[in-house]
């Protein structure tokens, strides 16, 4: 099974420059854990994760606070053609839960490490 089967559709994003309160309200609208952080030009440049909502609290950082002084700059991707267990290791081997989806530079979708675990399942219970 590759990554395209398991993308939706649509990308959950802030600019870099909007405050923190953009990430929260889009993950709290969307039911996900994650927002995938764009410059001007659509591409992504960072993540921002409940973890990091976390540290940002605990370090009584405000939530006006732009999303670039608080993000993810270490991008971890994967692409369309990329299989589920490859990303899966990506994910493992990097302690991550959130894995963006990038074609050409631009973001196409994400995947959690819940998607990856039910496409897994779904592959093991179909072919027992």
């Amino acid at each position: 099974m590759r990554i395209k089967e398991l993308i939706r559709d649509g990308v959950i994003s802030c600019k870099s420059a909007d405050p923190i309160t953009c990430a929260v309200a889009k993950m709290y609208m969307n039911n996900v854990g994650s927002v995938l952080i764009i410059d001007e030009d659509e591409k992504p440049v960072g993540i921002f994760t409940e973890r990091d909502l976390v540290r940002v609290v605990a370090e009584g950082i405000s939530l006006d606070t732009p999303l670039m002084k608080v993000m993810s700059r270490k991008l971890i991707t994967a692409n369309t053609a990329e299989s589920v267990i490859s990303a899966a290791m990506k994910m493992i081997e990097n302690n991550i839960r959130h894995l963006p989806v990038v074609e050409e530079g631009k973001a196409v979708g994400m995947v959690s490490i819940r998607d990856l675990v039910r496409a897994l399942m779904a592959q093991e219970l179909a072919y027992p």
